[in-house]
């Protein structure tokens, strides 16, 4: 009865090693075969695209969506081990690459690489182009409707400082948002973006009740329907939203302001402590085929950084201005740095404008 007992004990062992022994190995090749990647919500990353490198790869693509750049830095920060790769805005990329959160990317292992446009590489939050690869480009910038503009007897509208004419007023819409208003203000001026010199900002703050009369509406989400349903004849709005105002009214017309214009460099980056780096690097160099790049921009209407794409996209794409930024027109931009060293200020002054 013993060594019975003995055997049965003995099979019960082995068989437990063996189940532990294929737990492990399950374990492992889960993580061998999954990815995980933050990114803003609303299709930023198409979920065709997605699904496809799943199919190619038999890696599953576990996707966390959030809303903010800030939403992206607490979670990086807490759980680095947590999370493969993130889609963070420009001053975020500083941001943490600055505190170490994000890791130098291995360009051996990403060799469509070389298919980014020099124009949105080397900027001030990546000079050396070690820990981000640029993704979405997208801009603020003027949307109008000439004929509209000369009913009202003004004159044509080629930048910023055009909005000031007496004849528009009632008549311009513009984003709700403090930073971009009165960079829009200091542009006009001759000014950059976030100055933060008291005797430049008193300037910008009285330029910009100047500015009061003429605005019809302050909208974040639509401002291309005050243009389209005839409220407004001129607006300051998000590329994206010019492209559906154009889509939707052909007398519309976007105009790239003489000024310059503000840019967004939305970029993948890796976790210092990145759990799946090598299906990371796998899904960075899928993304980076000219094929998949030209079909992410023609899904999402934002500006691909990919040279190699260019002939995968459609016509209608390359067509239009707004989405395939000529490469003069993107050296004429400008980046908001350093947002949170002036915001306190710029809300100040535009509450004061907004309650006037």
């Amino acid at each position: 009865m013993k060594r019975i007992k003995t055997r049965r004990i003995s099979a019960i062992l082995v068989l437990a090693f063996v189940i532990i022994f294929l737990a492990a190995c399950g374990n492992n090749k889960s993580k061998e075969e999954s990815l995980n990647l933050m990114t803003w919500g609303g299709d930023f990353i198409p979920r065709e695209i997605i699904t496809e490198f799943e199919e190619e790869t038999g890696i599953k693509v576990n996707l966390k969506e959030v809303t903010s750049n800030e939403d992206m830095q607490s979670l990086l920060e807490a759980n680095p081990d947590q999370y493969d790769l993130a889609v963070l805005t420009d001053y975020m990329v500083d941001i943490l690459r600055k505190n170490e959160t994000i890791g130098v990317l291995d360009k051996d292992k990403i060799p469509n690489f070389s298919n980014i446009n020099p124009v949105y590489q080397s900027k001030y939050y990546d000079e050396n182009n070690e820990y981000s690869i640029p993704y979405a480009i997208s801009t603020s910038l003027l949307l109008v409707n000439p004929s509209a503009v000369e009913e009202l007897g003004a004159d044509p509208i080629k930048g910023y400082g055009d909005l000031w004419q007496e004849e528009l007023e009632d008549k311009v819409v513009i984003v709700d948002w403090s930073i971009e208003v009165i960079g829009v203000v200091l542009k006009a001026l001759g000014y950059e973006y976030n100055e933060s010199d008291p005797d430049i900002l008193a300037e910008a703050r009285e330029k910009l009740f100047e500015l009061a009369p003429n605005i019809v509406r302050f909208e974040t989400n639509t401002p291309e329907d005050s243009l389209i349903n005839g409220e407004a004849v001129a607006g300051f709005m998000y590329s994206n939203q010019v492209v559906k105002g154009l889509a939707a009214d052909e007398n519309l017309e976007a105009v790239f302001p003489v000024e310059g214009m503000p840019i967004f460099i939305d970029s993948f980056v890796m976790s210092k402590e990145a759990p799946n780096s090598d299906n990371a690097y796998k899904f960075l160099d899928f993304v980076l085929r000219p094929e998949v790049a030209a079909k992410i921009a023609d899904i999402t209407n934002f500006t691909t950084a990919n040279n190699a794409a260019d002939e995968y996209l459609p016509e209608d794409y390359k067509n239009n201005p707004v989405l395939n930024i000529p490469d003069e027109v993107a050296a004429n931009t400008s980046f908001y740095i350093d947002v949170a060293s002036v915001l306190e200020d710029y809300d100040y002054i535009y509450s004061e404008f907004k309650n006037k």
